[in-house]
């Protein structure tokens, strides 16, 4: 396995059933993303990408958005990049970052500037992201470049997608989803067309290194065929 995604869901409800509130879910949601990267590195894989918020997460309201910024920015600071910067991950941020707080966005151009040249394991959180407005505006983008410079032929596949917020990431192989669902919500689905698709009962913030290393001897048992009859 060269690229597994994690949708971490759940932790809503995780700080619900235990009289929190629901921030606290995400706060201690890091701490399972930490491990989730720990298992990810020892594995030897090569990508690893959460999915941070979705657009309609975004939609929740200000204070959640607020609330999910200042977590992910604390996270992202004071946890995340120093093990970075000492480990040689590259840290990477895909999604519509006009959607995103000032104080995130700054952020992660920070770390973005630190990290892009690091050689070791990109991790990668997708922000603020919706399948449709990504192509949406990949096709945009490309349709305008192509009647400013007066060429009239279709777009192709490959032109779109090299301007979708994804162009980064390669193919998933894997995606492991937790909170007891089992659906992708739109993620990623150029990207996850062809993964292999896991999920657990597990609200997120109970993830352990064990889960991915479970995953990791169940994907060695499949036989991939990617649409081949051999």
């Amino acid at each position: 396995m060269r690229h597994l995604a994690v949708i971490p869901d759940g932790g809503g409800r995780w700080a619900f059933e235990r009289g929190l509130l629901r921030v606290n879910g995400y706060v201690r949601g890091t701490e399972a993303v930490t491990d989730i990267i720990d298992a990810a590195d020892e594995l030897n894989l090569k990508f690893v990408t959460f999915y941070a918020s979705s657009l309609e997460n975004m939609q929740r309201g200000e204070a959640f958005s607020l609330s999910l910024s200042s977590v992910y920015v604390e996270y992202l600071t004071e946890t995340l990049l120093p093990i970075a910067e000492a480990r040689g991950y590259k840290l990477l941020f895909v999604g519509d970052f006009k959607k995103l707080t000032p104080e995130l966005m700054s952020c992660i151009s920070k770390i973005n500037a630190k990290t892009i040249n690091n050689k070791g394991l990109t991790v990668s959180f997708v922000f603020a992201y919706d399948e449709m407005e990504e192509v949406t505006a990949a096709f945009n983008y490309v349709f305008t470049q192509k009647l400013l410079n007066a060429d009239y032929t279709e777009a192709t596949i490959e032109e779109v997608e090299r301007y979708m917020y994804s162009a980064a990431l390669p193919p998933v192989d894997a995606v492991l989803r937790y909170g007891g669902f089992c659906r992708l919500s739109g993620f990623l689905p150029f990207r996850t067309a062809y993964a292999e698709l896991f999920f657990s009962d597990k609200l997120f913030p109970d993830a352990t290194k064990g889960d991915i290393y479970d995953l990791m001897k169940a994907y060695k048992r499949i036989k991939r065929k990617f649409g081949r009859t051999e």
